[in-house]
């Protein structure tokens, strides 16, 4: 399964998530699916999960060494002051100190730039380092309006995350959108990173009851937060409404804040007043979106940014039309197919426009759906994407072999 030229390697995922037990946000969704396609592929998987409060365990579980440790608390006083900074410290504290105690032997070592989790193996160089972009707190900050303020102590911990991606041997994001948006700031070289997507299977999904027997429903899947940007959909909705009879928007995640208030709260007195048809689910397990993809028309993001999320996927996956803006990595990839649409940010009659179609014929959203489906697994299937990362991974080894060697020779 190896590519040609290639031998087995050992990889360490740094990652404080990890389904189920410490959720299935897109890093841990990431981890997983990467993780098992590595070992499909012939390769050892390290997992290493540092979080606070946690226990220590060590299984495998799909052929993966699962690492579960909890957190040092080495600057307990720094995070009364600046607790971003603080946990990003003892963070990545942790991580080097539990692979040094666990001993393990690895070829490379793969980080998040989320939370500089590799910020000590980084200043270390003890090991390859690949650094992966999903979404730094500089770009949450940037797109985060009346959630997010800039104090000292964000300013710090966004500081460790750019530190701990511009010392790694190799960079690996999985849009262009997200390249661009951090060469713009200044925090990445222009050839600073390698755009590889996320993995996605869909024939995990598969089973699900076609969409065309699906009723006018309307999913969007994740927090409910000003980066996110939900109230245009509940203005999209409001405008369908008398177009659609039967239409539901159907909003599943947890709710952030808005001002000191509860995000969740403040939509639903929006779409009361607007009379827009909206519905709020709170977060659900992963195994439990089925039901959810299954018994919906399209799946829509309206979100500010959005690197490459898994939501976008795993819709696709389901055999789902997406209809998503064009600040979001996925619009690099159904963007001119016939698998969804995309839309400007904030524009909600754009949106209720391309969502219009699929809403009123379910043949229209079955055909856009099966696109959808066949789009992920000709660009995103686990095994190509896998095949990638080997690539990079080698690359990463090279290149840190060649610096030890012209520091030996200095």
């Amino acid at each position: 399964m190896i590519a040609r030229g290639g031998r087995p390697l050992r990889v360490l995922f740094l990652s404080r998530e990890y389904p189920p037990e410490t959720g299935g946000g897109g890093i841990g969704t990431y981890v997983e699916t990467m993780a098992r396609a590595l070992v499909a592929r012939g390769h050892e998987v390290h997992v290493l999960s540092c979080v606070p409060g946690q226990k220590s365990d060590d299984q495998i579980r799909d052929g993966v060494h699962l690492h579960r440790r909890g957190v040092w608390r080495v600057v307990p006083k720094m995070k009364r002051w600046i607790p971003a900074t603080g946990r990003r410290i003892e963070g990545a504290f942790s991580c080097y100190a539990e692979f040094r105690r666990l001993a393990l032997d690895v070829d490379v070592v793969e980080a998040p730039d989320w939370m500089g989790e590799g910020l000590a193996f980084a200043l270390s160089r003890t090991l390859p380092l690949v650094g992966h972009l999903h979404t730094p707190l500089l770009v949450v900050g940037q797109n985060n309006p009346g959630s997010f303020r800039w104090t000292r102590d964000r300013r710090a911990a966004s500081i460790i995350e750019h530190l701990a991606i511009r010392r790694a041997d190799v960079v690996t994001s999985p849009s262009k959108l997200l390249v661009e948006r951090l060469v713009e700031a200044g925090w990445l070289r222009r050839d600073g990173a390698a755009v590889i997507r996320y993995p996605a299977d869909p024939e995990m999904w598969a089973g699900l009851p076609p969409v065309e027997s699906s009723p006018p429903r309307v999913l969007t899947v994740g927090r409910l937060e000003a980066l996110k940007a939900p109230e245009v959909l509940v203005r999209a909705a409001s405008l369908l409404a008398p177009q659609v009879d039967e239409l539901e928007v159907v909003f599943v995640g947890r709710s952030g804040l808005r001002n000191g208030r509860s995000y969740r709260d403040w939509l639903m007195d929006l779409s009361s007043r607007l009379r827009a048809p909206c519905r709020f689910v709170d977060q659900t397990p992963r195994s439990e979106l089925r039901t959810w993809y299954g018994s919906s028309r399209v799946v829509a993001l309206c979100s500010r940014h959005d690197n490459f999320p898994f939501v976008a996927l795993e819709g696709m996956c389901a055999g789902r039309p997406l209809v998503c803006t064009s600040a979001m990595g996925t619009a690099e990839l159904i963007d001119g197919s016939c698998a969804g649409a995309v839309v400007p940010v904030g524009n909600a009659e754009a949106l209720a426009e391309a969502l219009l179609p699929y809403l009123r014929d379910p043949d229209v959203a079955g055909a856009a759906g099966k696109a959808a489906r066949a789009l992920v697994a000709r660009h995103c299937a686990p095994e190509r994407i896998a095949e990638r990362r080997e690539v990079c991974y080698q690359e990463a080894l090279r290149r840190w072999q060649q610096r030890k060697r012209r520091f030996a020779t200095a």
